[in-house]
Order: structure tokens, then sequence, then C-alpha cells
């Protein structure tokens, strides 16, 4: 089939493009992207459900989900959310959204090739109908993973067929696969002493860039283990794109004390393979973030050179914890205004580092700092962040959070595997504790390891 006759127009409404998704995980993921745009939309109170991985809390929180999209006039998403909570299982849940799809392949769409592609559109249709029907009322599947093992043999090229605006940017026949900098140019460094020699393998070299790589996954597991923060995740991330450097805006991610900040960050860094440096804003009296000068007894180079050459690779993530709790008395200079030259991309390029006396570039390194309040940063600092809100947990989001901990739990005392689930009358003691220490992950945690040497006591004693 020719290329042109298999690409939907950028026009086409969401429950349409569902069609041509792959499994329910890459389904969800399209609609959940879709509708972080949609303001005052609580789908926070849904998230642990919708991401938790069993069947029947995902079709509760889709219908659910579906409700407030009606609610706030938002049709298509809604349609698409009762599309994620149709189940083969029970041919009825399929009544609500049939009518819907065909109207919209029939009269919505602005298909580029009418004729052939809305005739790739109703044969996927035709599959769910026969779902509705009661085809496949004993299969476990979904309706997503049937229709493409349906389609396969009827038109494996449309089956293929991209759908989403972001698959139908043009792609470049020679994309570079790999991908590597040079931070330190020898050209533009004078002699390195002997207190720096630990940077002489820097001068020339090329460094890798890491490359983003499976960020549907990427996003799954953050949205699982951060089911409280789904919308901050969806900011972090917007910037990434598959295949190319990881490089990201400078972000400043702030909220409550103990809501997961600073693990957010290393927990990112992990998932895209990266490496991240933590800097200690609330230690910071001066301005060492910037480096010292070379004719210093004890000259310390720049924070985001020492990451560098720490990771060996051009672009780390460099973590500023507690930026808020840095001093304020500007006697040895404040770590805010050593910040503000590396946050400008152009100046990061051509960044002259005093204790190196080298030029730098260091325009792919991604800067996130946290704090639990931006009141006392000044204001160029702020303006120079995309300001992520981290909100606290809620109650209703304690199961998810609790097996998660209690996994990481696990791995840490080196039993990975199977971890037996917490008892109600566990969860309901956690519950009360955890209410009453403020919601805080961090003190969850504490919580979560006494509830386990307590377990393992109990069953030394039996």
């Amino acid at each position: 089939m020719p290329q042109e006759m298999t690409t939907i127009g950028l026009r086409t409404p969401l429950p349409v493009e569902l069609l041509w998704q792959r499994g329910w995980p890459p389904a969800a993921l399209l609609f959940w992207s879709r509708i972080c745009e949609i303001e005052n939309l609580s789908r926070d109170q849904v998230a642990a459900d919708f991401w938790s991985g069993k069947k029947e809390r995902c079709k509760v929180a889709c219908r659910a989900l579906a409700d407030l999209l009606f609610a706030a006039g938002h049709g298509e998403e809604a349609i698409a959310a009762l599309m994620l909570a149709a189940d083969p299982a029970k041919p009825q849940t399929f009544e609500i959204v049939l009518p819907q799809l065909g109207h919209a392949i029939e009269h919505l769409c602005d298909w580029p090739i009418a004729s052939i592609t809305r005739n790739h559109a109703l044969r996927r249709l035709g599959v769910w109908w026969r779902a509705a029907r009661g085809d496949f009322d004993e299969d476990e599947h979904s309706i997503f993973f049937i229709t493409r093992l349906e389609m396969l043999d009827q038109d494996t090229a449309s089956s293929e067929l991209p759908v989403t605006g972001e698959q139908n940017r043009p792609k470049h026949r020679h994309e570079p696969k790999d991908f590597s900098l040079v931070v330190m140019p020898k050209d533009k460094a004078t002699a390195l002493n002997k207190d720096q020699s630990g940077f002489k393998d820097l001068l020339d070299v090329r460094l890798p860039l890491v490359v983003a790589r499976d960020l549907d996954a990427v996003r799954t597991s953050l949205m699982s283990e951060y089911p409280h923060a789904t919308t901050a995740i969806d900011l972090v991330l917007r910037d990434l794109r598959e295949g190319d450097p990881v490089r990201l805006k400078a972000l400043l991610l702030t909220g409550p004390a103990g809501v997961g900040k600073s693990r957010l960050v290393r927990r990112l860094g992990d998932l895209l393979g990266i490496g991240v440096y933590r800097y200690d804003g609330s230690g910071a009296s001066d301005n060492m973030f910037g480096g010292s000068p070379k004719a210093w007894g004890n000259t310390t180079p720049s924070a985001p050179a020492r990451a560098i050459n720490q990771m060996r690779i051009a672009n780390p993530i460099l973590m500023v914890d507690e930026a808020d709790k840095s001093g304020t008395s500007s006697h040895n200079g404040r770590l805010w205004d050593a910040l503000l030259p590396f946050l400008e991309r152009e100046t990061a390029a051509r960044f002259r580092d005093v204790s190196l006396d080298a030029e730098l570039n260091l325009s792919f390194i991604s800067y996130i700092a946290t704090a639990n309040s931006i009141e006392s940063l000044p204001a160029p600092l702020i303006d120079r962040f995309r300001i992520v809100k981290v909100p606290a947990p809620q109650l209703s989001e304690l199961p998810l959070l609790a097996a998660n901990i209690l996994q990481e739990l696990a791995v840490e005392n080196g039993e990975q595997g199977f971890v037996s689930p917490l008892a109600h009358d566990e969860l309901e003691v956690i519950a009360r504790a955890w209410e009453a220490a403020g919601f805080s992950i961090r003190k969850l945690q504490k919580i979560l390891e006494a509830t386990v040497e307590a377990r393992n006591a109990t069953a030394v004693r039996h």
C-alpha cells in the first residue's frame, strides 16, 4: 500500500485514534496525555486505580473519568475513556461507544485518502462490533490487543498506521544513531595544573549524550510509583522525545516536605539510564556552585563541570536539592546568583569555568531544583525555571504507594521477588499513623519499615 494512504490527518478525533493502538497500555497513555491538557479536571483522584494494572480498578477509574469529562463538556475524551473501559467479557460495555465511533468515522475525520483510510477504520470498528455481539467473551485480552490480532491477516500495513500528531512528524532519512559532544575543546582551554589532572581526560574527547528510550514505559513507571503526582510527571517529561538526547528545560519541583520531590528526580534518572548529580542547596552559603578561581590554592571547578567529569556523559541531570534553604547573604556570593548563567543554554554552551580556565559546552545538562516553597527565591531565578508543583498524596493512594515502598524495601534487603501484600488490618493501622504524620512519603517509608520489622519479629516467634 502506498505510504500516502497510511496517514491519518491531524484532526482525527481521539476515539478514532485509539482504534489503532496495539494494546491497552499504549491506548491509556495516549488518552492520559490528552486529558492532561484539560484544566480543572480532577484526574489525580483516580490515577492510582487507572494505573494500577488491575483490570477492574482500571475500568472503574475509566468510567469515573468519563463522567467527569462529560460533565466538563469534553465528550470526545469521555467517549475515549469509555473505550478504555470496554471489556470483551462484558459485551454490553460496548453499547455506548460504538454508535459514537461510527459517527466519528463517517463525519468527523479529515481523511487524506477518504475511501481507503475510512475503510481501514471501519474494519477495525467491525472487530469492536463483534465484541459487542459476544464473539470474544472468553478472551481475557483487551479489545485493543484483540483488534490488533484480528487485523494482522486483513491489512498488516494499516495495522502500523501512525495516528497521533507526534507520530505524523516528518522523519529524517539519515537520523544519527550515536550522539556525542566535545564538552572541553582543547583549543579553548589553558594548561591544567596538577590539582585538576582528573579533568584532563575531557580535553577534546567526545562524550556520549544519553538518548531517551521507552518514554511510554518511563511515564507508566513513574505514574504507578507517584499516583499523586501524575500532572507533575507529565510536565517533567514534556521536553523529552523518543530517540533524541535527554535534555530538559530547567525545572523547579515545589511542594510540601516529604512528598517525594528528590526521589522523583532520582527515579527519573534511573529510568532514563542517566546519572543524577546532587548539589545540596541547604548547605550552600556562597557561590561555589560556579567554581573558584584557578589562582586559589584549593581551586574547585563548577558543579556542572564536576557532574560531567564524574558521570562521563555530556548530559547528566544536576539536581539542586532544597534550593530555598540556601544562604541569603551576598557577602560570599549566593547559590542563586551562581546558578543563573547555567540556566541559559546560549551562555551554558560557552561557559568559561574559572577554575579550569577553559570554555565548556554545558548546554545539554538538565537542571532540576527542589524547594518546599518559592516565596524566598529571587524573581530572576524563578523566571528561568518551569515551576512544577508536586502535591501531597491522599489516603486513597496508600495501597499503591505502600506496595511500591514494600517492593523497594525488599530489594534493599536482598529479597527480590514476590512480596506479601499488606493485610487489611495492617493497612488500617498504617493509614492512621500516616494520616497523623501528615501524609509524608518519607514518614510512610519509616512506618512501613517498622511494619516489616514487626512482621519479621512475629515470624521468628512463630
